[in-house]
């Protein structure tokens, strides 16, 4: 346990790990988790890969608010992980933003929403 959360041999927080073989007598499995989704362009807006320095800091619908709010791809995950790193994430956090067909359909007008826990998410970088 670290910090109140189960961890793998006390360092990792995942089920899952390629590359991990020397912790595979711990319960970490080499095999990931798959899923096919269709793509549909005229309807979807991006795809966002995360780590879990982010996840830990961010809910799902903080990190969809957040990108929805910029016009570019790579200042969406800059935006995500700097997030993540003011709310206190103390592991690596990295992000990727991959724009499907509806890129900025979903976009909020609003540069700053509140959330519950009084946090803020921060506003674009550059104005």
């Amino acid at each position: 346990m670290v910090g109140g959360k189960p961890r793998v041999n006390g360092r990792l927080d995942m089920t899952r790990s390629i590359g991990d073989l020397d912790l595979k007598p711990y319960g970490v499995i080499a095999e990931p988790s798959t899923k096919v989704i269709k793509v549909r362009h005229s309807r979807d807006a991006f795809l966002v890969l995360t780590t879990d320095g982010v996840n830990v800091s961010l809910t799902d619908q903080e990190i969809v608010d957040i990108i929805n709010g910029r016009t570019d791809p790579e200042e969406a995950a800059k935006q995500v992980t700097d997030q993540a790193l003011q709310f206190g994430s103390e592991d690596n956090a990295t992000a990727v933003v991959m724009p499907f067909g509806a890129w900025g359909k979903y976009s909020r007008a609003v540069s700053t929403i509140q959330y519950d826990f009084g946090r803020n998410i921060i506003g674009p970088r550059y104005s």
